[in-house]
C-alpha cells in the first residue's frame, strides 16, 4: 500500500465509526463527573482565556468543545468528513470552526494560534515527529503545544483473533498500516520529548493525569498524560 492509500484506510475507519462514537466508552457525558474532570485537567495546561486555540485530529470536538467553553477562540481539525459531521452536530459544537484538514501538515499561516491542542491523536499519525514540528510553527511566540496520549505495552505479535475474521479495526488499521505509526504502541515517553524538543520547544515535560484514568487514549492504554512544550519567545 502506498502512504496515501494508508491514510485513506485510516480515514475511512473513522469515517466508519463516527455515528457511533460519542459513547460512554469513548467521550465523557457533558455535566457528567468525568466530563468535569477534563474539563480541570485541560483548564489546568491551557494558556489564561481567551486565546486562539487549535484542536488538531479533534474527532467529535471533545476537547474543542471544552476548550471553547473556557472561552477561547477554538478550530478543530479532522481527515474524516464522518467525524467533522458529528461534531457539528454536537451540543458542545457552538463556538467552535471545525474544518477538515490534516493533524500532521495544517494548513495555517504560522503563528496563528496560541495553543495546539490533541487527545488520542499522537499514536494514529505517521509522521508524529513532522507534526511536532509542523505545529511549532503554527504557534505564536510563548504558545504551547498539549498533547493527551498514553503508554502501552509493545504489540503483539499477531491480532488477538489470528485465524478468525479481521474486525473492522484490523481491517482499516492493517499490519502494515500499524507499522508505520510509530507512536501506536509507546512504552516510553522518551520519543515524545524528543521530537517537541527536536521541534524547537523549550520547558518539555509530562505530567500523568490520573483523575483521567480508564479513559481512551491509545491502544491498551488506561492512563492519560499531558506532553505540554512552549515555543520559546523572540529574541
Amino acid at each position: 500500500m502506498s502512504d496515501r492509500d494508508i491514510q485513506r484506510s485510516i480515514t475511512a475507519f473513522w469515517d466508519t465509526v463516527a455515528p457511533g462514537y460519542d459513547s460512554p466508552q469513548n467521550v465523557a457525558a457533558a455535566g457528567s463527573a468525568d466530563y468535569d474532570r477534563w474539563r480541570q485537567a485541560l483548564a489546568q495546561v491551557l494558556p489564561s482565556a481567551p486565546t486562539r486555540v487549535l484542536d488538531v485530529g479533534t474527532g467529535t470536538g471533545f476537547l474543542a468543545g471544552i476548550a471553547a467553553e473556557l472561552g477561547h477562540c477554538v478550530t478543530g481539525i479532522d481527515l474524516s468528513a464522518g467525524m467533522l459531521d458529528a461534531a457539528r452536530a454536537a451540543d458542545s459544537a457552538a463556538g467552535v470552526t471545525f474544518l477538515v484538514g490534516d493533524a500532521v501538515a495544517p494548513a495555517f499561516v504560522p503563528a496563528s494560534f496560541d495553543a495546539v491542542i490533541s487527545r488520542s491523536v499522537l499514536w494514529t499519525l505517521r509522521e508524529p515527529n513532522r507534526a511536532m514540528a509542523n505545529w511549532y510553527q503554527l504557534l505564536a511566540p510563548e504558545g504551547k503545544v498539549i498533547a493527551f496520549y498514553g503508554l502501552s505495552p509493545a504489540e503483539d505479535s499477531e491480532p488477538a483473533n489470528a485465524g478468525d475474521e479481521p474486525s473492522l479495526f484490523e481491517r482499516h488499521y492493517t499490519a502494515e498500516a500499524r507499522s508505520e505509526l510509530p507512536a501506536m504502541h509507546l512504552s516510553s515517553h522518551d520519543p515524545l520529548l524528543q521530537a517537541a524538543t527536536d521541534a524547537g520547544f523549550e520547558r518539555v515535560s509530562t505530567m500523568a493525569i490520573h483523575s483521567l484514568q480508564g479513559w481512551e487514549t491509545s491502544p491498551g492504554s488506561d492512563l492519560p498524560y499531558a506532553l505540554v512544550a512552549y515555543r520559546p519567545a523572540e529574541p
